[in-house]
């Protein structure tokens, strides 16, 4: 695997400082930072140049790499322009990619801002992938698929969540079959095994950013997900979960690190 990279959702309280000082500390050798932010709590970093210079220091001084920026939906009125200051810093500080949930249900609308997002992402050699989940417009592999397609962008990709892959009924087997370049990055966790009985949005959407698992701890596929990834696809630990909010950041980074190194042990 290219990196071993610590998602920003699991520690998302921290902030982008405090992420990237737990992750280092853990021992990741990349971390995932929210830059634009999505809910009112989120941290306002670019524009605020004491706060810029301090992400730009802490990367350097622990020599850390910087994996993902989230979060970039795809909305009816995505605003490029609003945008580009995030995506110049996100380039400055070396990311690769930028992650797109996609909340638009207009097809033709949705691709068209999904291109054009990819175009803005390209001058400053930034990746946009797209993230599927089954409470979004963009509920499976094959409507992600069907955007990538319909978009014609070379520097468009996916990233494959665990939790959202085994949610909306997939499984690993599924990305055996579609381009290896596709598969970019995984949100790696666990959960409980896919259930097929109907749940709501708001459950979906609250397992998703509360009730995660470490990777080991649940039921999913993570050894046959780890045996069909690709060399280069980066794996991102994203498991933010109520139990153990009440640790310090750090803490909880290197649970998570531990329990994925065991299962990466594991897996050999």
């Amino acid at each position: 695997m290219s990196l071993l990279s610590l998602a920003a959702l699991t520690i998302l309280d921290a902030g982008p400082a405090g992420q990237i000082r737990a992750a280092a500390a853990a021992g990741f050798e990349a971390v995932g930072l929210r830059l634009n932010p999505l809910l009112p709590t989120d941290a306002r970093v670019v524009g605020d140049k004491e706060t810029e210079a301090e992400i730009i220091a802490l990367l350097a001084e622990h020599k850390m790499k910087v994996l993902e920026i989230g979060v970039f939906p795809i909305t009816p009125d995505l605003n490029i322009a609003a945008l580009m200051p995030v995506i110049a810093f996100s380039s400055k500080i070396g990311a690769r990619f930028i992650v797109c949930p996609v909340e638009d249900d207009n097809e033709d609308r949705r691709t068209a801002n999904f291109a054009m997002l990819c175009d803005a992402a390209a001058d400053y050699g930034l990746t946009p992938l797209i993230e599927f989940n089954p409470y979004s417009a963009c509920k499976s592999l094959n409507g992600a698929l069907a955007l990538l397609e319909r978009a014609q962008r070379s520097n468009a990709a996916l990233v494959i969540d665990a939790l959202h892959l085994s949610r909306s009924g997939g499984s690993p087997k599924d990305l055996a079959r579609i381009d290896p370049w596709l598969i970019e990055l995984v949100h790696f966790c666990d959960a409980p095994a896919f259930d097929p009985k109907p749940r709501t949005v708001d459950e979906l959407r609250q397992e998703s950013r509360t009730a995660r698992m470490l990777p080991g701890e649940g039921a999913l596929w993570l050894h046959e997900l780890l045996a069909v990834l690709p060399d280069h696809t980066g794996i991102s630990v994203e498991a933010p979960s109520a139990r153990t909010a009440h640790l310090s950041a750090t803490e909880r980074a290197k649970l998570a690190y531990d329990a994925t190194m065991a299962v990466l042990r594991a897996q050999g």
